[in-house]
């Protein structure tokens, strides 16, 4: 577990504002070129990405992300536009440096794609739905989704509107930091918006509501540990981390890492301070999609050279192992809530549909997409399950609204009954997830023996 200096950002939170995370670097200096990227993308970002690798790699050694994280991958610097709902890239641009220089043809063969031509420079599209783009020397650009005028429109440098907030953390030396992700909420939220939301906060009773509503919808950007807004919020600092948390609750999401942050001041910043897990990092990286493509394009010739025969083996039983340790994540997930799980799922079964798939064994594919299916199924069984109790809990409290009895209009409002709806909301969801676990299961250890038959090699 290591400190951050500017924090982390999850869904529950983007209710309140924008958001910059570093984690620290004290070791070395390096241009992170983010100020550069953000100038050059053709439509406004909200958000950039910069991960020190070989600095990332060396906190996380011996979990997942340092699998993600290959030897020969030095930094990834990435823009996006983030839709703020689903916190999901609608588009993705940004620069892999590797360790050797590649070109465009032996790009295509590693990712299985082929070599197109845009505004006269060869560009490969991958299978996963990108361009990657050969800059020259160990640079490669990458662009998501494969929309050929989206690359065509970066090429040609035209440049879109930018975000005054998010340059203002891309020109910061990286010296400081291994990790930054920075994304730009202002003008997000109304104040008559979070009037409503705000309305039954535990945490905030006390605080001016007035005062609050204005401090929050002049925020501008948001680090966890780090909200920026338009003037001080040293009034919430007493409550601040409680309120912190109810945000996550009642968005039902979690970071078990936030209840040791400590909160402080510093002008118009409210900032969390405490240490983060290598599991909540590999989170925040894996919002962003693009840097997915590393694994294939930071392979040495080595790798990805041998007999055909050798080739289906080694995809085979990579992505066999990737779809093993992505379940292990799914069930490891200690989740706030449905909510909080059926997003969690839904990110994981996104990683599954992402890992590469060429040169793997056509069963094995088929277990992967059985797998993201299953989960896509018990995150549609879990919402469903959260509206149905939530349309329930408005049908009883519409009842108490007819009168000031408990007998209202012919209806009877259950003041105990918001608390069984939820419990029954989660209960339906928790059985739906224990089914899928199970079933998930029994797919593996089948596919684990058919695998280790066919190649006669232990998967």
């Amino acid at each position: 577990m290591h400190k951050f200096y500017r924090g982390y950002v999850i869904p529950g939170l983007l209710a309140l504002g924008g958001l910059t995370t570093c984690l620290s670097n004290s070791s070395r200096a390096q241009s992170n070129g983010l100020a550069e990227l953000l100038a050059t993308t053709p439509d406004r970002a909200n958000a950039i990405l910069y991960v020190d690798a070989p600095l990332v790699r060396s906190f996380v050694v011996g979990t997942p992300l340092y699998q993600d994280l290959p030897e020969s991958l030095k930094e990834v610097k990435i823009a996006a536009e983030l839709d703020l709902k689903a916190f999901n890239p609608n588009w993705e641009i940004g620069y892999l440096t590797l360790k050797q220089p590649t070109d465009a043809a032996t790009l295509s063969t590693k990712t299985g794609g082929y070599v197109d031509l845009i505004s006269n420079r060869p560009v490969v599209w991958s299978p996963n739905s990108s361009y990657i783009v050969p800059l020259g020397g160990d640079l490669v650009g990458l662009v998501r989704p494969a929309d050929r005028q989206l690359v065509s429109r970066w090429l040609k440098n035209e440049k879109g509107r930018t975000s005054g907030f998010l340059n203002k953390h891309a020109i910061q030396s990286s010296q400081f930091f291994a990790v930054l992700l920075a994304v730009d909420l202002e003008d997000v939220w109304s104040p008559i918006a979070l009037q409503d939301k705000l309305a039954d906060f535990a945490s905030i009773k006390g605080i001016n509501s007035k005062q609050l509503i204005a401090l929050l919808s002049s925020i501008r950007g948001d680090c966890i540990v780090s909200l920026e807004f338009g003037s001080s919020p040293e009034f919430l600092l007493p409550v601040a981390k409680d309120f912190f948390m109810e945000v996550l609750d009642k968005n039902q999401s979690s970071i078990p890492d936030a209840s040791n942050w400590t909160p402080s001041v510093d002008g118009n910043v409210l900032a969390f301070r405490g240490t983060i897990s290598p599991a909540t990092l590999d989170d925040l990286i894996g919002v962003f999609t693009a840097q997915h493509l590393q694994g294939r394009l930071s392979e040495s010739e080595s790798e990805s050279s041998g007999s055909p025969e050798q080739l289906v083996l080694k995809a085979s039983k990579a992505y066999f192992d990737k779809i093993v340790g992505i379940v292990d994540r799914v069930r490891s997930y200690s989740a706030h809530g449905t909510g909080d799980r059926a997003q969690w799922n839904a990110r994981l079964a996104n990683r599954i549909d992402e890992l590469p798939t060429l040169n793997v064994d056509s069963d094995l594919i088929d277990a992967g997409v059985r797998i993201s299916s299953g989960l896509r199924g018990n995150v549609v069984a879990m919402q469903t399950a959260n509206v149905t109790a939530g349309t329930a809990r408005v049908v009883n409290e519409g009842g108490y609204n007819y009168g000031n009895s408990n007998y209202a209009g012919g209806y009877y409002y259950d003041v105990n009954a918001p608390a069984k709806y939820r419990a029954t909301a989660q209960g339906v969801g928790n059985i739906s997830y224990r089914e899928l676990i199970s079933s998930i299961d029994q797919l593996i250890g089948d596919t684990r023996r058919e695998m280790t038959e066919k190649f006669k090699v232990q998967f």
